[in-house]
């Protein structure tokens, strides 16, 4: 699989432990986050990185996933939902990026490095790698919305009762 992933300076340690795991696990990793680290970096730019690399990947058919790193997650997550296609959820725990991965096909993980310890933090990422999207009639529906939304500031819509 092929895994962009990046860190800000609050996630840059774990992101780039997060890096080595996850290329010794056999999975392609592409940093997209700064060579080096540098304590006055923002992390909207590299939110969005993963999320457009992610979307472009996804739509050449590739089996991929994203990871931003930061330090609480809450602005990671919002900056990579702003690109179209991108379905950023927050790594708080197993049990919520499983449903989220089964359910919405998650496909942008942001780990809050400030909330998780690193054990945590890799099952996390664990559970965001293995689970796959179950591809529910209902579940389908609701992110061609969510899509169809994003593209054209509305709900015209597959299957919407009003």
């Amino acid at each position: 699989m092929r895994i962009h992933l990046a860190a800000n300076y609050a996630g840059y340690t774990l992101g780039r432990s997060l890096e080595t795991q996850l290329g010794s696990a056999g999975h392609e990793v592409v940093w997209q986050g700064p060579p080096d680290y540098d304590k006055g970096d923002d992390y909207p730019v590299f939110a969005v990185r993963v999320g457009q690399a992610v979307v472009q990947d996804e739509d050449a058919g590739l089996d991929v996933r994203g990871i931003v790193v930061g330090g609480d997650g809450g602005g990671e997550t919002i900056a990579a939902n702003k690109v179209n296609g991108a379905r950023a959820v927050p790594g708080l725990n197993t049990r919520f990026v499983r449903a989220a991965r089964a359910h919405a096909d998650a496909n942008v993980l942001v780990l809050p490095s400030d909330l998780l310890l690193p054990g945590e933090a890799t099952e996390v990422v664990a559970a965001f790698i293995e689970e796959k999207f179950l591809a529910d009639l209902d579940d389908a529906r609701r992110i061609v919305n969510t899509a169809e939304y994003e593209a054209s500031g509305t709900i015209e819509g597959w299957l919407i009762n009003n």
